[in-house]
């Protein structure tokens, strides 16, 4: 029994179409990225207002789309405990990001807690990447670094 060449092609495009399937299926990630072992963060010595309205500007200048939201509804922590802590948590909704063979869905999630002029920001990442099987990615060194430089920047203008 001889395979023709046809025949191996037909097998071929069926093989990529169910790659293709593969990475169509919706994607269920949280708004909320649970604590990492690395996050990415850095202090800023200003105000909270400003450096809050600069991650703000910084992010839809990427083209994020965002939100904010208590973080104490989402974690306890020791600065949620009205001891002059100001917190605010900045949510992204998900960006989708497609290839050839796969689609990448990532979000940020963004921790502004100040005491007097001093910020500390930390960024969170999470990208789900589709094909016949689902990976999670919680580094993207090159984005979040890229953020936080930018707030530092907007905040020194």
């Amino acid at each position: 029994m001889t395979t023709t060449f046809q025949e191996i092609k037909m097998r071929f495009v069926a093989l990529i179409f169910i790659l293709l399937l593969g990475g169509c299926a919706s994607v269920p990630m949280s708004e909320y990225i649970g604590r990492v072992d690395h996050p990415y963060d850095r202090k800023i010595y200003a105000s909270f207002e400003k450096v809050a309205s600069a991650v703000m500007f910084v992010l839809k200048n990427k083209g994020w789309v965002i939100s904010e939201a208590d973080p104490s509804v989402y974690e306890r922590d020791d600065r949620y405990d009205n001891n002059g802590y100001k917190n605010l948590l900045i949510t992204t909704n998900i960006r989708k990001s497609s290839r050839v063979l796969y689609s990448s869905f990532s979000h940020l999630n963004v921790f502004i807690h100040a005491i007097n002029n001093t910020c500390d920001v930390e960024i969170r990442y999470e990208a789900q990447t589709r094909m016949v099987k689902s990976f999670i990615s919680e580094r993207n060194d090159q984005l979040a670094q890229g953020i936080l430089d930018a707030v530092e920047n907007e905040v020194g203008r």
